[in-house]
């Protein structure tokens, strides 16, 4: 295959994002693009992340503020270990309307095991 072959065949995945949040705090943001969803690429951002975050960048929790309605996402949080700490009411303004998130967390002994 050639470069240029190459550069042809590159598609945006999704992304991941940790913004610093307070004390050795990060929230974690993810999208994975819906034609690429269901093949554990948001599982693999997640865990990657954590270990970025509770690794390198010394922190001690790490959030994240999902839509009820997005089950998948909702799913992923779950699998790796967060916690559900609540709803946060209209929280995000999308769409041309209010919307709820639910708040779930993790901290950096919970995530012990799995860095290594």
């Amino acid at each position: 295959m050639t470069s240029q072959q190459a550069a042809e065949r590159v598609e945006l995945v999704g992304f991941a994002r940790l913004a610093f949040a307070g004390v050795q705090s990060a929230q974690l943001g993810y999208a994975i693009a819906h034609d690429q969803q269901r093949r554990g690429y948001a599982t693999d951002a997640v865990r990657t992340m954590l270990d970025f975050a509770f690794g390198p960048l010394g922190r001690h929790r790490v959030s994240a503020a999902i839509g009820p309605e997005n089950v998948a996402s909702l799913a992923v949080i779950k699998r790796v270990g967060f916690t559900r700490e609540g709803v946060l009411r209209d929280h995000v303004f999308t769409n041309g309307a209010w919307r709820d998130s639910v708040l779930f967390s993790i901290l950096v002994d919970e995530w012990a095991p799995h860095v290594g």
